[in-house]
């Protein structure tokens, strides 16, 4: 357990004073209803439960040497600003730490004794893999409060970090880094944190209703781990897998176009590798062009009177590749072009499906001009 200065204090004394005074940063943990003018200098803010039995409850004590354990590490000294009734619940809780620098002297009582009894179990787990997530998800939160850059973020304007940070854990995988893969999964696990962090916020979900939800879900998937269901193969798995998503209601008509988006990234880094060292298209003409090339070429192997597959797919990566050209040439995002057909396609087919059953239409039997009509009707709407 790192070291750091903790000082309990029953009052607004000199210690108190004298942070403030000198500027240093320190961490403060206080009663809730406390005046704010109070903890306004200090760097990050604890408030302490109503009364010190509600303390002692192991989550809530927990929760608290978390707390003090992450003020600590980040802001060096700790003042717990305690009501009398509490202060030998706190030192009880603290008094065996070595960072422990100023604490009123006290006469050990049972709330004292059952602190102490209680921290001797407790302090061994935190720091552990029982507190780090909890520990990491403050840290968001007091980014959220202190950084401006953070707090100004939002679910959208996140996006674009959460879809990168996904790209370069994939990198990390092709290339085998396990050093590397270690980091990116960090850089993704944060953006959980953080997304999950302002849904709190916002008085939605947080990052343990996150965790919940998946945990329902596998549960749920995993009938052959955690109920009566049999099966001998992986392909069972999943078929099972599919069918338990309908039950949910979580049936796909499209393709999920994020697994498209790391090949995107790829082919964009790759070009601009190439770009770097000169080796690049003039304009975004020159590379449209090339384009009309490859689609001249992916048509006459559409038409070839003997169609070759693999040939087929090379000709279409070519026109997808040189797209990614003019793309880039043009400074148009493609991921985000792709992400507006997809929706568009997306809102335009709901609208195609509601019109077939509104006038009892089944598409999968419904001759081409049929869905033509409707895709009409539903482009116009």
């Amino acid at each position: 357990m790192e070291e750091y200065e903790i000082r309990v204090i029953t009052e607004q004394d000199l210690h108190l004073q004298s942070l403030i005074d000198t500027g240093r940063r320190f961490a403060l943990a206080v009663p809730a209803g406390t005046d704010a003018l109070v903890y306004a200098s200090a760097s990050s803010l604890r408030l302490l439960p109503a009364s010190a039995r509600t303390l002692l409850d192991p989550v809530e004590a927990i929760g608290f040497l978390t707390w003090m354990r992450f003020a600590g590490r980040h802001y060096g000294i700790i003042i717990c600003l305690c009501p009398v009734d509490m202060v030998s619940v706190v030192t009880g809780l603290l008094g065996r730490l070595p960072g422990l620098s100023r604490a009123p002297t006290i006469e050990p009582d049972d709330l004292a004794r059952e602190a102490i009894r209680l921290a001797d179990v407790l302090w061994p787990l935190v720091g552990t893999q029982y507190t780090t997530l909890e520990e990491f998800r403050l840290l968001i939160a007091e980014l959220r409060q202190k950084c401006p850059w953070d707090r100004q973020q939002t679910h959208v304007s996140l996006l674009d970090s959460l879809l990168e940070e996904s790209y370069e854990v994939a990198l990390a995988i092709q290339r085998d880094s396990a050093d590397n893969l270690e980091e990116e999964l960090g850089d993704l696990l944060l953006q959980v944190f953080i997304q999950s962090e302002v849904a709190r916020e916002e008085d939605g979900f947080d990052i343990c209703d996150v965790v919940r939800t998946a945990d329902d879900k596998l549960t749920f998937r995993h009938p052959h781990v955690f109920g009566s269901v049999s099966v001998t193969s992986s392909d069972q798995v999943l078929e099972n897998w599919q069918k338990l998503k309908i039950l949910e209601g979580r049936k796909k008509h499209f393709v999920d176009s994020a697994k498209l988006l790391s090949s995107i990234e790829n082919a964009l880094l790759s070009q601009e590798t190439a770009r770097s060292d000169g080796f690049d298209f003039e304009s975004a003409d020159q590379a449209y062009g090339k384009l009309l090339e490859e689609t001249g070429e992916l048509g006459e192997e559409l038409n070839a009177p003997a169609r070759d597959e693999d040939a087929l797919a090379m000709e279409l990566g070519d026109v997808l590749f040189s797209a990614l050209n003019v793309a880039r040439l043009s400074g148009v995002n493609p991921v985000k072009a792709l992400h507006h057909s997809f929706d568009k396609f997306r809102d335009r087919y709901g609208r195609v499906r509601d019109y077939a059953k509104q006038q009892q239409v089944d598409i999968s039997t419904a001759p081409p001009e049929e869905l033509e009509r409707l895709w009409q009707l539903a482009k116009n709407t």
